[in-house]
């Protein structure tokens, strides 16, 4: 199981994309983290970008296809990536099997 992040740029629709992962069963749940505010430095240049977060729980091996399916939908790559979910009760995982697509 993994949490998969996904970064869209102020004015993209996070809502109908989580509604779009959620009706393909790539991912069994979501949340959206609005006007998220990530910082870097480029050529010793500070700069601040302003995203929406979509953080969903799937599984592992689901990954790709949400990457394609995102890719699809909004028609060009976007920042994406995953981190483990490294444990979780019955409860959880059985949220994650029952609402996803088998594999």
């Amino acid at each position: 199981m993994v949490n998969v992040i996904i970064y869209l740029e102020k004015g993209q629709d996070a809502k109908d994309l989580v509604k779009h992962l959620l009706s393909e069963k790539l991912i069994a749940s979501a949340s959206i983290d609005e006007n998220n505010i990530s910082y870097e430095l480029d050529n010793d240049n500070f700069s601040e970008k302003v995203y929406s977060v979509i953080t969903a729980q799937s599984k592992a091996l689901l990954f790709n296809d949400i990457v394609n399916a995102v890719t699809n939908k909004v028609g060009f790559e976007l920042p994406i990536n995953s981190t483990p979910i490294v444990a979780s009760n019955k409860l959880f995982d059985a949220k994650i099997k029952s609402k996803t697509i088998p594999i």
